[in-house]
């Protein structure tokens, strides 16, 4: 998982948006807002939601797993299993921006 983390954060993905959008990718909360939401508020108090650190990321972490009656490990290795697509994305994603901006 912190792998994962950290190449997000060498692509700039490290933000409140991108880290929920893994959460919600992973399963960890369902789809719907409510628990959204509630991802979006343990983020809160984070000293630059755009820039949010490691340390921080496995504090809500440790939240959800702990209201889910789940152990910290179990949440951290469903969030590794999906984070190769995740970070995929956030490559194809930059890589199609760069492209616009060079005016392909």
């Amino acid at each position: 998982m912190d792998d994962i983390f950290k190449n997000m954060q060498k692509q700039g993905k490290n933000d409140v948006d991108s880290l929920v959008q893994w959460i919600k990718d992973s399963k960890i909360v369902d789809g719907s807002k409510e628990l959204e939401e509630k991802a979006r508020s343990l983020f809160r108090g984070a000293e630059d939601e755009n820039d949010i650190s490691l340390e921080k990321f496995k504090e809500v972490i440790e939240k959800f797993a702990v209201e889910q009656k789940r152990n910290f490990e179990e949440v951290a290795q469903q969030l590794e299993k999906e984070g190769p697509t995740v970070v995929k994305a956030v490559i194809a994603g930059v890589s199609a921006f760069k492209d616009v901006m060079k005016g392909k």
